[in-house]
């Protein structure tokens, strides 16, 4: 198949391509990048296309792959963009025993101490916004705050 086949194959059959990015991924940048890479590799393999008049569903399979491979990855990789106008907070200079503590916490139940008791969220939101069941953001968190106490009574004994 030379390059003017290839290009009049997917003209015909473009939006369809689209289509099928857009029921996986439900986002337009998104559907753009995997659609083009998609075209990249059936143009690149090509030649494992036997019959022409299989086009259609074989590079309908290729979109649909190259869907699945985004959201695995979107899977392994969870990002948080951050509001353009978020504030940052500076620490303050003074000690305080509480931050000391939250310092020395695991990073995953300083988040959700953070997210819960600073900005507010809840343990609903905490759980959708970070792809944890209900139950295990309630168990980090019970965690969390044992060894917050923990720490923090060694530290109230020590001043004694």
């Amino acid at each position: 198949m030379d390059a003017a086949m290839f290009q009049a194959q997917i003209q015909r059959v473009e939006k369809l391509l689209y289509r099928i990015a857009w029921s996986y991924l439900h986002n337009a940048e998104d559907v753009e990048d995997t659609v083009q890479d998609a075209l990249i590799k059936a143009w690149e393999k090509r030649d494992t296309l036997r019959d022409m008049q299989q086009f259609t569903p074989w590079i309908s399979r290729v979109v649909s792959n190259q869907c699945k491979d985004v959201l695995r990855k979107r899977k392994r990789w969870s990002f948080y963009p951050l509001a353009e106008d978020t504030v940052v907070l500076e620490m303050p200079e003074v000690e305080v025993p509480v931050l000391e503590a939250m310092k020395r916490l695991k990073p995953e139940y300083r988040l959700l101490m953070t997210l819960y008791y600073v900005d507010g969220y809840s343990v609903q939101e905490l759980s959708e916004s970070l792809g944890l069941a209900k139950g295990t953001v309630k168990s980090r968190m019970r965690s969390a705050r044992k060894q917050l106490s923990r720490t923090l009574q060694v530290e109230w004994e020590e001043d004694l």
